[in-house]
């Protein structure tokens, strides 16, 4: 194993800080797309267009390129505990900003913030999960922080809804501060001293990016994301008018469908561990049969939501799957590949939410189907290409 992965080789797993990693993400992830279940009363209340209040999710994505791009080489003497407390800090002055929000720019400016903490704290997760376990605990691991992205799905989708009636979406922000609080606690409780990667800078994240099996990777990653998000973007609009659920139907759907998704992500530290390459592989295709079925089963309303449901468990493989492959590829420069990694998922889900805008006003949710079903059957073509060209390269298995 490279240095990278083994300056904690002698110390046993540290599951508080895994767990106090769960947290942050859960609150970060939930602070990104909780307005997708709030689009309209954002927009009735600052006296904005829906769309206007769509581009919430499309600044994060835009600031958490930058910052996932040039975190690592202008950081590289810096002590990553520091820096994940310090995103911490700022996910809640964020929530706070967005909260107290009585403009649409300083809205923007809060969500900016966001995109900050969402871009740095991804692209450390790969390289700081492989120093506060040893190898073998990676993948499990990866499975519990992951699972965070679940239950953020949970809270941003069913809860925040049901909340945003009761409390108003503004209390909805605030108590996600408070959870955000939280994790910064236990963080701050739990985290260890955690060395930088001193090789981290733009000269060897240029040189990582003139290998085909890097670039085909970051490729197949954009398109995986952006299959998923291109309709999840636009998943309660889906439920709610064109499949026409109740107020109860529709919480009761989206929270199994959050439910499902986190019994995927756990799945997936154990699936991972055996069958790596075909099982990322596998998943993508399942991925766009689904999407395709989507578009085929219109207008029959529960196996629609049965086929949601399984999007949702699939896709909890996912996020793991992708940060296993950095882990497994390209351990000795972890912080460069997450940077990388994250910029291109962010750019997806940006560009997603954008492009599925479009495409939703014009073809309506039949098209947002075969857009997504298109992405991921070319993402996962790449990501055999990927594994193709590692095997030659290297002539060593993921």
């Amino acid at each position: 194993m490279t240095s990278q992965s083994t300056i904690f080789k002698d110390r046993p797993a540290n599951w508080s800080a895994v767990f106090s990693l769960f947290v942050g993400v859960t609150s970060l992830v939930a602070a990104e797309f909780i307005p997708i279940s709030l689009l309209t009363p954002i927009a009735q209340d600052l006296a904005i267009t829906e769309g206007m209040a769509g581009q919430t999710v499309t600044v994060v994505g835009i600031f958490a390129v930058l910052t996932s791009l040039l975190l690592a080489p202008l950081t590289k003497g810096f002590n990553r505990r520091h820096i994940l407390l310090t995103f911490s800090a700022l996910l809640v002055v964020s929530n706070v900003m967005v909260a107290t929000a009585n403009t649409y720019s300083f809205l923007l400016i809060g969500r900016g913030l966001l995109g900050i903490c969402v871009g740095g704290f991804w692209s450390m997760a790969a390289a700081v999960t492989l120093q506060l376990v040893p190898a073998n605990y990676v993948p499990r691991a990866l499975s519990i922080i992951y699972a965070g992205v679940a239950a953020a799905t949970v809270i941003s989708l069913p809860i925040a809804s049901y909340l945003g009636h009761i409390v108003g979406w503004r209390n909805v922000f605030l108590l996600e501060a408070t959870l955000g609080a939280a994790g910064l606690i236990w963080q701050f409780l739990a985290l260890p001293s955690i060395s930088a990667d001193k090789t981290n800078d733009f000269k060897n994240m240029f040189r990582l990016l003139r290998q085909d099996w890097v670039v085909l990777g970051i490729l197949a990653t954009i398109f995986s994301f952006g299959g998923y998000n291109v309709f999840f973007t636009y998943l309660r609009p889906y439920l709610e008018l064109d499949l026409t659920l109740t107020p109860n139907s529709l919480s009761l759907v989206l929270g199994i469908f959050g439910i499902a998704n986190c019994l995927g992500t756990f799945a997936a530290g154990i699936l991972f561990e055996r069958k790596f390459r075909s099982c990322m592989i596998i998943l993508q295709c399942i991925l766009s049969v689904v999407a395709i079925l989507l578009y085929q089963l219109q207008e029959k309303i529960w196996i629609e939501v049965f086929f949601v449901i399984v999007w949702g468990f699939v896709w909890g493989f996912m996020p793991v799957g992708w940060t296993s492959w950095i882990t497994r590829t390209l351990a000795d420069r972890a912080e460069m590949a997450g940077g990388l990694s994250v910029a291109s998922i962010q750019f997806s889900i940006g560009g997603a939410a954008a492009i599925g805008g479009v495409i939703y006003d014009g073809s309506g949710i039949g098209g947002i189907f075969l857009l997504a079903a298109g992405f991921l059957i070319l993402s996962t073509v790449l990501i055999w290409l990927s594994f193709l060209f590692f095997f030659k390269d290297t002539g060593r298995h993921a």
